[in-house]
């Protein structure tokens, strides 16, 4: 039986303005690539409303540790009038989609997802099991609650950093 320790929960980043879906996602991924992490896509809708397009994707990315730990991060990316402009950057015309990002992330550690270490077939195995990880094994789960907040951080400053680099680079003009 599988425990999940949640390390964040309801992690938001909004964003109004200029961006462009393909590269946005894209460097969600290249920054989880980077950290070896794998992916695995739950959901994923467009629509076309009057004011522009909708996106909802939810998706999540794992990284198995060791034969007992998991790192996931889920994430829930909605997309809101979503148009695309044609802008001019020093003479040379380039679209560019504008509209509204709201961003949730959650992140949690996974122990014995794969029931190898303590098989929950008797009583016995899943008493001591509980009590491995609520005393023994407590530091080494907050460890990576730790590692866990700490890429939640990352991520966050990264695509912040993304929405603020196109702020500067196509909204002055």
């Amino acid at each position: 039986m599988t425990h999940i320790h949640h390390a964040v929960y309801g992690e938001t980043l909004e964003h109004e303005g200029l961006f462009t879906v393909k590269e946005f996602y894209k460097s969600i991924d290249q920054y989880f690539q980077f950290k070896g992490f794998d992916k695995k896509i739950q959901f994923d809708e467009q629509f076309d409303t009057e004011n522009g397009k909708y996106f909802h994707l939810k998706f999540q990315y794992y990284k198995r540790v060791d034969a007992n730990i998991r790192l996931q991060i889920r994430f829930w990316i909605y997309v809101y009038d979503y148009n695309l402009r044609e802008i001019e950057i020093e003479g040379e015309k380039k679209k560019i989609g504008q509209g509204r990002v709201s961003i949730k992330i959650d992140a949690f550690v996974q122990t014995g997802y794969n029931n190898n270490v303590f098989p929950d077939t008797k009583p016995f195995y899943f008493l001591f099991r509980i009590l491995y990880e609520q005393y023994f094994a407590k530091p080494y789960i907050d460890y990576w609650k730790n590692v866990d907040k700490h890429i939640v951080n990352e991520i966050k400053t990264e695509l912040s950093s993304y929405f603020n680099l196109n702020k500067f680079l196509y909204e002055r003009s």
